[in-house]
């Protein structure tokens, strides 16, 4: 019981004789009767709670604290603390995936992609992966390869579509010390390489090995022959999808279809999966030299190997890998004049894979931890006071009005999440859905509970 001592200009109560208790020695006040003032100084004393003395226990910290609240001090260094703690963890969190993504957009860009036939290790340059020209066009030439090689440019990713835009160009890369440099730059010779008539591209097919015997009618003789190996397209009637090599600006786009990259795995299904879909698409090219194929007659007949593909920008919300398979590239068991020993294929194969960074996926994971964190505590809000019946949460309208609240907001944070698909996602069964569910039916209980009391007060 707290003991109140009378301040000088207290009045003196009416029944003195009613208001006093004699308990021992010392006489208490008793509050019972009395007419309080607001001069009056509340003495703060607890009769059988001992004051606690052992430092750091559970009372002591709950002693301490109260004071400290009394001064006001401490408590907002605390929690301001919290808080700038709380957003120098984001930022930091943010800057980090952020700073994931730059350097694996530049993996890309020096060409060391996910796996490769070629087996590039981390230390190995582009300029250092590209074979090396005999110099003479031939078999023998396509499959150990010119220094050239593709560079891809993102334009864009469309996910109703599930295509993929990439600009292509060409690189050159004169021998493996030097990074290669943009073919078709007629300014600089010492350093890129021109085709004047330019580089036939042909997509989704391949060439074969064949025979070819050429005729050289400028010899005077007229019976000197060239009897070479060489490679052709397997489609005659392929149109070429773009042409490179004549200028530094030749570039051509493809669209390259996307797909599930692995099945019977509902989270990893394009869309569905969200945010931890994964999607795969892949397209072939083949190279072949117009000019060469002008002097022989022989349109589609000179082709040969492309070395290598590296990938530049990005895309918002998405990031990209790929792969590529270099079919042209001989190997030691060749025999140069044996057409049996040749690879039966000459094409590059690139093959792309799609999925969300891991900025985007620690975004979404927190969403919908927020709103089963939100829809929990109101759900247990709501049972509190209906099922505890602690009526006194149910006066006013605090608790109503935060469950209509949150019916609507909730739906909204998943409107925020970045590159969200339609509605349907297994996020939205799993971490939208039911939060709403629960909390509208709060709100129905809350409200159902306050019209009862209402009604048994009239």
């Amino acid at each position: 019981m707290a003991a109140y001592e009378k301040t000088p200009h207290s009045p003196t109560p009416i029944n003195a004789s009613s208001s006093s208790i004699l308990k021992g020695d010392m006489e208490v006040q008793s509050p019972i009767g009395d007419i309080h003032f607001q001069d009056e100084k509340l003495v703060e004393e607890r009769p059988g709670r001992a004051t606690p003395t052992r430092k750091y226990s559970v009372e002591w910290w709950k002693t301490t604290w109260s004071g400290a609240v009394r001064v006001g001090k401490w408590p907002r260094i605390v929690y301001c603390g919290i808080g700038l703690v709380f957003i120098v963890v984001w930022i930091g969190i943010m800057l980090s995936l952020v700073d994931q993504e730059m350097k694996h957009e530049a993996k890309n860009t020096e060409g060391k992609s996910r796996r490769n036939s070629l087996d590039i290790s981390d230390e190995e340059s582009f300029a250092e992966s590209v074979r090396i020209n005999p110099g003479l066009f031939s078999a023998q030439f396509a499959l150990t390869s010119p220094k050239i090689s593709l560079q891809g440019s993102i334009v864009n990713f469309n996910i109703e579509k599930r295509a993929l835009t990439v600009s292509w160009s060409g690189l050159y890369s004169p021998n493996t010390t030097v990074q290669p440099v943009p073919l078709g730059n007629s300014s600089d010779l010492d350093r890129s390489l021109v085709f004047p008539d330019g580089i036939e591209i042909y997509r989704d097919i391949s060439a074969t090995p064949y025979h070819y015997t050429w005729i050289d009618t400028d010899d005077p003789t007229g019976n000197m022959t060239y009897d070479w190996i060489s490679y052709e397209t397997d489609n005659k009637t392929a149109v070429p999808i773009g042409v490179i090599g004549a200028h530094t600006w030749d570039s051509f786009e493809t669209d390259i279809t996307f797909t599930q990259k692995l099945s019977k795995n509902a989270w990893r299904q394009p869309l569905l999966g969200y945010p931890f879909d994964q999607w795969e698409g892949k397209i072939v090219f083949v190279a072949n030299d117009r000019e060469i194929g002008n002097i022989s007659n022989h349109t589609r007949g000179a082709v040969f190997g492309l070395s290598r593909v590296r990938l530049t920008d990005s895309t918002l919300n998405w990031r990209f890998d790929y792969d590529y398979e270099d079919a042209c590239a001989g190997n030691s068991s060749v025999n140069w004049s044996d057409i049996n020993t040749y690879p039966q294929n000459c094409h590059l194969e690139v093959t792309f894979w799609a999925s969300r960074p891991p900025l985007l996926i620690f975004c979404a994971v927190a969403a919908v931890f927020v709103n089963w964190t939100c829809a929990l505590f109101i759900f247990i809000l709501t049972c509190e006071a209906i099922i505890m019946r602690r009526s006194y949460m149910l006066q006013g309208t605090d608790i109503l009005s935060m469950c209509f609240t949150a019916l609507f907001a909730l739906p909204t944070i998943r409107a925020l999440l970045p590159g969200a698909p339609a509605y349907g996602a297994i996020i939205d069964l799993v971490g939208i859905l039911p939060c709403t569910l629960i909390v509208a039916l709060c709100a129905v209980s809350v409200a159902v509970a306050k019209l009862n009391k209402r009604h048994k007060l009239q």
